[in-house]
């Protein structure tokens, strides 16, 4: 996994991505990544971005949001991030990627409640194992306007913290905290 310190070196920090992580994942990712690393001018452009803003899953969305087309290679993105730069880094600026694996635990914890114990979890994926742990954690569900519906007691343990969940159809989850 990489370091958001990694991220001061923009170039090589996308010719990792694409190299390690878009590699036979995403033709188009691939094709990006590779082609903003070795393009001075939109490698730029990123590093002016405040440094947690200039991961490639967030700089390729907001590209996307103003008119990169998927699939395709990577003269399309460089012609939105060249001519509309403004608006991709506005997007950029007032959106996040989410990994927030423990809030995800939040739409399974009443199914898991459900279950007759003991209950073992297997996970796969990359959460380092949060997802293992549900019990470690509070949620408070939330309706749309804000209010609490429900808060269930997690056991106590050394990840503790509250995970505010939005409940409803057409909401946003909101950011889990430690």
């Amino acid at each position: 996994m990489r370091t958001m310190d990694e991220l001061a070196d923009v170039a090589r920090f996308y010719e990792h991505f694409a190299e390690h992580e878009a590699k036979g994942e995403s033709a188009t990712f691939e094709s990006w990544a590779r082609g903003l690393a070795a393009d001075r001018e939109v490698v730029d452009l990123v590093a002016g971005l405040p440094v947690g803003k200039r991961q490639p899953n967030l700089v390729f969305a907001a590209a996307r949001r103003h008119g990169a087309r998927t699939p395709s290679s990577y003269p399309v993105l460089r012609e939105v991030l060249t001519t509309r730069w403004a608006q991709v880094r506005e997007t950029i600026l007032s959106k996040a990627t989410q990994a927030n694996e423990v809030g995800r635990c939040a739409t399974r914890l009443p199914v898991l409640a459900s279950l007759p114990s003991p209950l073992a979890l297997v996970e796969v994926g990359a959460s380092a194992g949060l997802c293992l742990h549900p019990d470690r954690w509070s949620y408070r569900y939330l309706d749309g306007s804000g209010e609490e519906v429900a808060r269930p007691q997690g056991a106590s343990g050394g990840l503790s913290g509250v995970a505010p969940s939005v409940v409803g159809a057409g909401t946003d989850p909101v950011t889990t905290r430690r």
